[in-house]
Parts: C-alpha cells; sequence; structure tokens
C-alpha cells in the first residue's frame, strides 16, 4: 500500500469504468460528478477502505477475529445499498481490478510478488465471502 497508497481509488474508476450502473449506485440516485477523480464521495469511499485495510494489516496484524467482525460489519452497511441496486458481485469486480493493480506493483523478488498477490487474494476472498454472507442473511 505505501507503493501505490492510491490503489483504491484507482480500484474503484476501474470498476466503475468495467461497470456504469455502480456510478449510479454510489450517487444513491442523486447528481453524480462527470469527472470522478474530483468526486468527494467517491474520494471518501476510497479514504475509507485504504483505512479499513490498513487497520486490519498494519494496526492489528491481521486478527483473523477482527477481519471477521469487520468484514460482517462492512457486510451490513453493504447492504444497506441493495435498496440502490447494489449486489455483492460488484465486489468481485472490486477484488479483479485490485488484484490487477497488485499484479503490476514492481516487486524485485518474483516469490514475495507471487505471495503478495496469493495474500491479498485471500484476505479480498474472505471480506467478499462474509459480505456475501451477509446478503444471504438478511431478513
Amino acid at each position: 500500500m505505501s507503493q501505490k497508497p492510491d490503489i483504491c481509488h484507482k480500484t474503484m474508476l476501474y470498476c466503475i469504468e468495467a461497470s456504469p450502473k455502480l456510478n449510479e449506485i454510489i450517487a444513491c440516485g442523486r447528481y453524480c460528478f462527470r469527472d470522478l477523480t474530483k468526486w468527494p464521495k467517491l474520494d471518501r469511499i476510497c479514504k475509507a477502505q485504504l483505512n479499513f485495510f490498513q487497520r486490519l494489516i498494519k494496526e492489528n496484524s491481521l486478527n483473523p477475529d477482527l477481519i471477521k467482525s469487520e468484514a460482517d460489519r462492512l457486510g451490513v452497511t453493504h447492504r444497506t445499498y441493495a435498496q440502490f441496486g447494489l449486489k455483492p458481485q460488484f465486489l468481485d469486480l472490486f477484488q479483479q481490478h485490485f488484484l490487477l493493480i497488485v499484479g503490476k506493483l514492481r516487486i524485485e523478488e518474483k516469490a514475495e510478488h507471487q505471495i503478495l498477490i496469493e495474500a491479498w487474494s485471500m484476505l479480498l476472498s474472505f471480506i467478499i465471502s462474509r459480505i456475501y454472507l451477509s446478503y444471504a442473511n438478511r431478513s
């Protein structure tokens, strides 16, 4: 993350490019900026994503119980946007684009780079699976 501090922002821009519907969902049916790089709401979301990952990784050393509870909390938050059309499948887009960016990071040791990609893949897969459960368990 220190090599690519804008990773969440780039990921979200790629996701919106891949699925323009996501832009409408984030806007919650209201006006959204034409220049997404200057959209305050998207900026807040991306900063929250970065903060989320930094808390899990740097501050809490990937504590499994915290990852689970935070992923569940995130699932409840995401579920509230279902009324605007957010589906958990959009998270697959996030993972795909996030991992593409991680794959392009410059790391000299090829084995270390592969481990980094696999670690991010496992973390994102777990978090996304917990969010999927939140959607499945809604009443």
